[in-house]
């Protein structure tokens, strides 16, 4: 069974709240956790994973450690890790699947001795079930698994160009993962936030990404390592096909047959793949009073319903990533409406309004004939 590890920063309420929902599905599932939580609510978050975790045989914190070199702290982590692998948590995405599939997926990641596995990006992970019959697919239970080396990953850029070999939402072993790390973790770690925002306005993604990693090849004969992303963060690590310095052995990928989890703001590129688009965050039906979009500019209409006529209000953002979720107001200009949404009933008389999210397409039944202005808030307008 893997180990969960953990090293994340956790800045705003909104996060720490997502903390504690999605950690809440890990619980029981690991004999083994190792944590290491920054950011202001860092000692709200040990807090509750102490209460949450406690049925580990081992639970160990790292709060000691370093906070600016994600890298170096993680490999830190890892050499105090007796399990053959770990799962690699991340608060921002939501177990979709059952904690017994879960489980079974754990136990045959080791099982069959695989080396990497992607958990979300069900869709956008783009080597998938649909399109990996060229690499001679090994069939598992809950998972297909292909043999990956330098001649295979040649192929998977054909094959999909954009594909990543390594992603943090991920199963890893420990030996494959220390490899990811060292790849990475050189004596200087240099990083300019002009120059990475120069290299993504001139260079589209993943053109940057194929620019840097030309220039790390050079750099890495000084022990430097060139990060697109500030040396704190994880996203320095993820690695799409061509940037395989690291591929010295055949490697055990599984593909998986069926979606664990799913980010709850960031589709990647494929509509309706995150939590938000799916009308299942947030996960609750009531608009907070300080919820941000309300003091955007919204897109406003009226509608005049018949008796018993009714109108839904869906409404998913376009966008590819979206911090909030977009909102629909609906004030009653004249008459009485019941509104439904998910476990929300409400009756709004003449001169009343009520906010709701709008992926959770709240239902307007007219009771008899009325008027109403119906105002869209999203970040894209």
């Amino acid at each position: 069974m893997p180990a969960l590890l953990i090293n994340i920063k956790i800045e705003e309420e909104d996060k720490f709240n997502l903390f504690k929902i999605t950690l809440l599905d890990m619980r029981g599932l690991f004999n083994e956790c190792h944590v290491k939580i920054r950011g202001s609510y860092s000692q709200n978050c040990i807090e509750y994973a102490k209460e949450c975790l406690n049925t580990a045989e081992s639970l160990f914190f790292y709060q000691d450690l370093q906070q600016n070199d994600w890298i170096d702290a993680t490999l830190k982590m890892l050499a105090n890790v007796r399990n053959r692998s770990v799962f690699l948590f991340f608060e921002d995405h939501k177990l979709v699947a059952t904690r017994s599939q879960i489980k079974e997926t754990l136990n045959e990641f080791d099982q069959r001795q695989l080396d990497y596995l992607c958990y979300s990006w069900f869709q956008a992970s783009r080597l998938n079930m649909e399109n990996i019959l060229p690499l001679n697919p090994e069939r598992g239970v809950y998972m297909n698994i292909i043999q990956y080396s330098k001649n295979t990953n040649q192929l998977v850029g054909k094959i999909s160009p954009n594909y990543c070999h390594f992603t943090l939402m991920s199963i890893c072993s420990v030996n494959h993962f220390k490899s990811i790390l060292n790849s990475s973790n050189k004596r200087f770690k240099y990083y300019n936030r002009i120059l990475s925002y120069t290299l993504s306005r001139l260079f589209p993604h993943p053109a940057q990404k194929k620019i840097l990693n030309s220039l790390n090849y050079i750099a890495k004969k000084i022990n430097v390592y060139l990060c697109y992303n500030h040396p704190s963060s994880p996203f320095n690590l993820e690695k799409m096909w061509f940037e395989s310095i690291y591929l010295n052995r055949t490697l055990r990928f599984g593909i998986l047959k069926n979606e664990l989890y799913a980010n709850y703001d960031d589709d990647n590129g494929y509509y309706k793949e995150s939590l938000i688009k799916r009308g299942l965050y947030p996960f609750t039906n009531h608009v907070d009073d300080n919820y941000a979009l309300k003091s955007t500019q919204g897109i406003n209409f009226s509608i005049e319903l018949k008796d018993g006529e009714l109108y839904e209000c869906r409404y998913f953002s376009q966008r590819g990533r979206i911090r909030k979720a977009p909102l629909v107001n609906i004030m009653v200009e004249d008459g009485n409406v019941l509104i439904t949404c998910q476990t929300i009933e409400v009756i709004l008389k003449t001169s009343e309004s009520q906010l709701f999210y709008s992926n959770q397409a709240p239902l307007i039944s007219s009771i008899g004939a009325s008027k109403i202005k119906i105002e869209v808030f999203d970040e894209a307008f």
